[in-house]
């Protein structure tokens, strides 16, 4: 099974997958990562394909919800829209980040300069972002999984 991870002209990030069980809110399916470029393959560029030569590679599985007739070992085209994606990893990059300088600078501010709680509240800060990140996720996380683009690709 080849992957082809790429942006089609709907904005989607796509990949093809193989189904792997049926399940009874839809399908599980399996997609393997992508292991280089055609850099990589003629042995000039960033060195991606090496790396991934070297170490065991496993499939990415995701449950995907769907009413279509699929088959054990079918090939699907699933999909993320790029939007989701990106709104994804700034909320997982930024929000503890942003967390961690307002309260790091908000000590910084009304304590004295180098005061030893500064950094402890700076990782308070951060601790808190990563929590309001993981009750964020709870709410969220539907929106960010994939769907079922095409039953059959090309």
């Amino acid at each position: 099974m080849s992957l082809s991870v790429g942006m089609n002209s709907g904005h989607w990030l796509d990949a093809t997958a193989r189904v792997d069980a049926l399940l009874p809110e839809g399908v599980r399916v399996s997609v393997l990562t992508q292991s280089g470029c055609a850099g990589c393959a003629s042995r000039q560029g960033c060195g991606t394909g090496l790396l991934a030569t070297k170490r065991k590679v496993r499939p990415r599985q995701f449950t995907i919800a769907t009413s279509s007739e699929l088959s054990v070992g079918q090939t699907v085209r699933i999909g993320l829209p790029a939007r989701r994606f990106l709104e994804g990893a700034l909320a997982i990059y930024g929000l503890p980040l942003a967390m961690s300088l307002l309260a790091g600078g908000a000590a910084e501010a009304w304590l004295k300069p180098g005061h030893p709680l500064v950094p402890v509240i700076f990782l308070a800060g951060l601790a808190c972002g990563v929590l309001g990140l993981a009750l964020w996720g709870r709410y969220q996380s539907p929106v960010y999984r994939p769907v079922l683009l095409d039953p059959s690709p090309p």
